[in-house]
Parts: C-alpha cells; sequence; structure tokens
C-alpha cells in the first residue's frame, strides 16, 4: 500500500487528516502511566475522539482496552493520522511501516533531532525525504501534537487539557506556550476550533497551517507563536493572504541576543531581527502582541466587538486615578483622546454634579446618580469625535451591595434592600451598556477587576456580547488590537 507520487498542494485538502481523521494510530503506545505514549493514549479516549484507535506496541495485546498491534503495517485498514512516540533512531523503520499501510500524516512528537545538534539535523531531513517519498506530511518533530474539536472532538496531545470547542486557532512553535494559551484562555471563556504544536517544523510549517486556518470555516481568528521563519518569501506571501481574510494575532519570540539563543536550542529555529519582524508585520497586517495574555485579549476583543473606523477613544471613568492611568496607556499606544466638544461639555452639565471634571477621561468619582453613567456613554457613542469607549471601574456596586446584605442583622433590615438595589442597578447598567454597543456599532472595552462579580456577565463572555479584562493595560492593549485590525483592513481596500 505503499503510495509514491506528487504530495497534495492544496493545504485544506492534504491537512484534512490531521484535523478530521477517521482513526488514528499511536506507535509507542504503553500501559505505563509514566510514559508519554500512555498520555497520548489516554488523552485522545478522555476527549471524546470518534474515530478509530489503534495503539502499536509490539509487546502488548490490549492497551486501555484497545487491541494493540506490532506495527503499524499491520493495522487492518489505511490510517488517517499516525501519532510516532518512539526513539529518534525508530522513526525511520516506523515510517516504512506506515507507507506500508498506506497512512496520510505523521505527528513527530519525539524530540532529538535538528534542536540538538548536526546529527540530528541529518536525521530530520532523512525523514521528511523518507516521508515524502511516501506521500505523507508531518508535523513536528519535537512537538507536543494537536486539539481539533467539533464533531471528531481529538485531543491528541500531551498535557490533559480539553479546551470547549470555538472560534480560535492556533498555531505555535512551543508545545509548552499552547498549553499557556489554553489556560489563559478559559477565564476569557473562549474556545479553540484547531491547536497546532509544529515543534521543528522539519516538514509542515507554520505557513501551512496558517492557510488550512484561513479557509477552516470554525476558525474566526488565528494565534500564533513563532521563534523563526525557514522560507521568508513564502511565509510574507501566506500571511498576507490570510490576514486579507482573517485576523492573525502573532506573538514572536527572540527580541533578545538570549531570546536568540534560547530559540535555535528550543526548536533549531534560525530567528531574524525583531526590527525587521516589525516592518513585515506592517506589510503584511500581522497584529503583534507582546506577552500571551496580550494575544488572548485582542482575540477576545475581536470576536466580540466592531471595529472602531480610527485612533480617537473616549474614557469613563469611576475613580480618577483609573483615568489617570488610562490617558498614560492609552498615549504610550498611539492612541488618541480627543478633548470634549463644547456642545458635549453643556450636556453633561445638565446630567452630571457641578464637580465633575470637564475633559477626558470623564470621571464619575462618587457622584453619579441612576442614569448619569449611561448617558454620560451614550454621548461618547454618539459623538462623531469619538471611535469607541473605555469604561473603567463597572462591579464596584456589586461589592458595596454585597457588602451591605452581609451585614444586614436580618433579611428584614434596610440594609439588605439597599444592598439589593445597589446589585440590581449595576446589572442594570450592564445590560444598558451591552445594548447601546450594538446599537451604535463602536467597541466597547471594560477595564475592573471586579466587573467579573455583575450578575450576568459570566453568560455575557461566553456569547461574546462584551469584552472585559482585569487592569486598564490589558483593555487599552485590546484596544490597540482592534485598532490595528481597522488599519490593515483598511491598507488593503486602498491597494
Amino acid at each position: 500500500m505503499r503510495r509514491q507520487g506528487i504530495l497534495p498542494e492544496e493545504p485544506f485538502s492534504s491537512l484534512r487528516p490531521l484535523f478530521h481523521p477517521q482513526s488514528i494510530a499511536i506507535v509507542g503506545a504503553s500501559q505505563d502511566p509514566k510514559k508519554w505514549g500512555f498520555h497520548l493514549l489516554l488523552n485522545a479516549v478522555k476527549g471524546g475522539y470518534t474515530g478509530r484507535i489503534y495503539p502499536v506496541n509490539p509487546r502488548e495485546k490490549e492497551i486501555l482496552g484497545f487491541k494493540a498491534y506490532p506495527t503499524v503495517a499491520q493495522i487492518p485498514e489505511p490510517v488517517d493520522q499516525v501519532i510516532l512516540v518512539v526513539p529518534p533512531s525508530d522513526t525511520l523503520r516506523v515510517l516504512q511501516e506506515c507507507g506500508r499501510n498506506g497512512a496520510k500524516i505523521g505527528v513527530v512528537i519525539t524530540a532529538g533531532f535538528g534542536e540538538t545538534n548536526q546529527d540530528g539535523k541529518k536525521l530530520e531531513e532523512e525523514m521528511v525525504r523518507e516521508a515524502r517519498s511516501l506521500g505523507m506530511r508531518l508535523v513536528g518533530p519535537n512537538c507536543q501534537g494537536i486539539v481539533s474539536t467539533g464533531s471528531v472532538r481529538l485531543y491528541a496531545h500531551m498535557p490533559p487539557q480539553f479546551p470547549e470547542s470555538g472560534p480560535l486557532g492556533v498555531v505555535s512553535q512551543s508545545g509548552n506556550l499552547a498549553t499557556s494559551i489554553i489556560e489563559l484562555a478559559n477565564p476569557m471563556y473562549l474556545g479553540f476550533s484547531r491547536i497546532i504544536s509544529s515543534g521543528n517544523e522539519a516538514d509542515l510549517q507554520t505557513a501551512d497551517f496558517l492557510e488550512y486556518l484561513a479557509e477552516d470555516p470554525q476558525t474566526k481568528v488565528i494565534l500564533s507563536y513563532l521563534e523563526g521563519i525557514r522560507d521568508g518569501e513564502r511565509f510574507i506571501r501566506t500571511v498576507k493572504k490570510v490576514s486579507s481574510k482573517k485576523p492573525l494575532v502573532m506573538l514572536k519570540a527572540g527580541q533578545t541576543e538570549a531570546g536568540v539563543k534560547a530559540a535555535f536550542s528550543h526548536t533549531g529555529a534560525l530567528t531574524g531581527s525583531d526590527n525587521l519582524f516589525d516592518g513585515l508585520g506592517q506589510q503584511t497586517g500581522i497584529i503583534r502582541s507582546q506577552t500571551i495574555e496580550e494575544m488572548i485579549d485582542i482575540a477576545a476583543a475581536l470576536l466580540s466587538q466592531p471595529l472602531p473606523r480610527g485612533r480617537r477613544v473616549g474614557l469613563l471613568t469611576l475613580g480618577g486615578g483609573w483615568g489617570v492611568l488610562a490617558a498614560d496607556y492609552c498615549a504610550q499606544a498611539g492612541l488618541i483622546l480627543p478633548d470634549l466638544s463644547k456642545e458635549m461639555v453643556k450636556t453633561l452639565d445638565k446630567i452630571l454634579p457641578p464637580w465633575w471634571n470637564r475633559i477626558n477621561p470623564i470621571d464619575m468619582v462618587a457622584g453619579y446618580r441612576k442614569g448619569d453613567l449611561i448617558q454620560s456613554l451614550e454621548l461618547f457613542l454618539r459623538s462623531k469625535q469619538f471611535d469607541g469607549v473605555l469604561m473603567l471601574g463597572l462591579g464596584w456596586r456589586v461589592v458595596r451591595g454585597g457588602f451591605l446584605r452581609a451585614s444586614a442583622p436580618t433579611p428584614q433590615h434596610e440594609m439588605e434592600a439597599a444592598g439589593r438595589d445597589w446589585i440590581e442597578e449595576e446589572q442594570k447598567i450592564f445590560s444598558d451598556v451591552l445594548d447601546l454597543g450594538r446599537r451604535y456599532e463602536k467597541p466597547i472595552l471594560l477595564a475592573s477587576d471586579m466587573v467579573h462579580l455583575v450578575p450576568g456577565f459570566a453568560e455575557s463572555m461566553r456569547s461574546r456580547q462584551v469584552a472585559a479584562y482585569p487592569s486598564l493595560h490589558r483593555a487599552v492593549r485590546a484596544y490597540l488590537g482592534l485598532v490595528e485590525r481597522y488599519e490593515v483592513l483598511q491598507r488593503k481596500l486602498k491597494k
């Protein structure tokens, strides 16, 4: 069943067995809970994989209730995807068995190749030549595996993580970084379509996976961690095409001499100039992040908010210090805080207490009555001076209300009723904020370490009606991501 010939050129069809396999084989599957071959099989089973599973181990008859096979070649059907958890010295032999089986794609978990020394690099190159002669494609080596959600439910990766299905696609040259992305997305209620740990990228590269995700209907936003680029020209062509279809947020390693050295020892990647990559991002439409948290924050904003039509932002704050810091962060990020027009000041004078500050940011501290906050927000949204709003401090009414209720000596005490009123009013404010955002189609990003306490907040995050952040800096950086995506699309329209 050896398949010689030309490899398929269309990434969407050639990678389908990777993300939608009807069958998988795990070579190196084990009964030993201390070995990765055990964990990869267990995770596939616990994740609810719907296809056929074939453990491969010549010393076992059965593993976790599945019949084990001595070799891939002895599996009674061609396997869509083979996961290799074997020593580097055994990979060529296993690939030859895959050729006799007719397997379509291999995921090489094993490390000890090009990231180690020249001998490892030669073995890596020989492995790729063998796979190509068999008509196979390879992920890795030195990778953590892949996740593909939806109908197939494939969690064929090393950590015991089973993220919910959702719109985020991830390509990471580091498995550990992929693990962190999954964990950091949980509090933001974000799910994933595909997660690829690409490792050394001896065969399939980041560009291949980006092309797939650009066409994948389940993926709406793409996140990528990059240590190095093997084929610069192809990468540039691919990223230009991908970013014209979907937002691409990228974290690039090797920003310092120490980082460059670490990247080479990790995946064997030769990372280029950081300044050069900044320029590349401008040309190709990459939204660049500086941290993993920032990647997730930008994704949450992109998935829930309309794009601002410029860099002009209004700040609405329930505390003066928050507004001052947010103004600094906005200026540092290149966002613009326009002055309030005379008409806005005149209108706000009728709404707000006499001591309000009469500038942007509007400081509501200690003086707003029912409706003041929402009317002030709507003025920002109605004004052509502002492209979006950052709202700071929502949630503290719930804290106050909860404290009053907890302090009430009896359920009939007036503190109980006052506490309920505070909480219900904050819930109504939150609901009105969401309604205004939909009505005016301008982004409203919330920054507060207490907003998660507002009733209905979790449901709104899950349904992607709101983007909220526990710190001012994170909210500002997420807002900048929205702006940069708008500017990417504007540049493409002008070409």
